[in-house]
């Protein structure tokens, strides 16, 4: 059996361009995605990971790449913002993945060298007005890395963050429509070399996933079109 790579958020957006990006290579490619894939699944059940566990052993030896794609953004003034809104915010963009990372770390359920990928925003970095609990989530992510990655590499697991600006997804599309069309070129004149496509991410990704990135651990690289040499 193969060891293959799981990807959250994958049918759309990030994760899917990642995945496609994997199966133009040949790799073995575990989808999972609220909305179907592989495995349709609720990242915020309580057994979200247990059941991803099951499904992946099913089919596969184990993990050998991990790209946490899956995460949303809720645009409102700190006056707005609900606890409820704030915890699935943090459960779904860093609680999440450190308790799959957790159950990845197990000898049996991942391969001798493997590689995971998580993804930040420039919103933790910048003043995002109305982006207060997404940044402050983004910012968990930052927080996880490189605790998380000291005790991974140990087991032969690197872990890696990509820190991105905007990123034309559908995530990014419902809140710059509520945008003035002044707003939108301000951001828009903002990115020197333009604002990002899914596919430009998923190469960066790919490559951190893979055998070229072998001595990179810990890090955080940031990819953001020149967006924060233009501040």
């Amino acid at each position: 059996m193969a060891y293959c790579t799981v990807i959250t958020g994958a049918s759309s957006g990030i994760g899917a361009a990642v995945s496609a990006e994997l199966k133009s290579c040949g790799e073995p490619v575990f989808e999972v995605d609220l909305k179907g894939g592989d495995l349709p699944l609720d990242l915020l059940a309580p057994d979200a990971v247990e059941r991803l566990g099951l499904a992946v052993k099913a089919k596969y030896e184990g993990v050998k790449g991990f790209v946490h794609c899956a995460g949303f953004d809720v645009a409102l003034p700190l006056g707005l913002i609900k606890s409820e809104v704030s915890t699935r915010l943090f459960q779904i963009h860093a609680g999440f993945p450190i308790q799959f990372l957790g159950w990845l770390q197990k000898k049996q359920n991942h391969a001798s060298e493997t590689s995971c990928v998580l993804i930040s925003s420039l919103s933790a970095h910048e003043g995002a007005k109305a982006h207060a609990a997404y940044a402050a989530a983004k910012g968990a992510v930052e927080g996880l890395l490189r605790p998380a990655a000291a005790e991974l590499v140990a087991k032969g697991i690197r872990l890696n963050e990509v820190i991105l600006g905007v990123v034309q997804t559908e995530m990014a599309r419902s809140w710059m429509g509520k945008l003035t069309p002044e707003q939108l070129k301000r951001i828009s004149d903002s990115y020197p070399l333009g604002l990002g496509k899914p596919e430009d991410v998923a190469k960066v990704i790919v490559f951190l996933l893979g055998g070229g990135s072998r001595w990179i651990v810990g890090q955080t690289l940031v990819c953001d079109g020149g967006h924060m040499l233009a501040q």
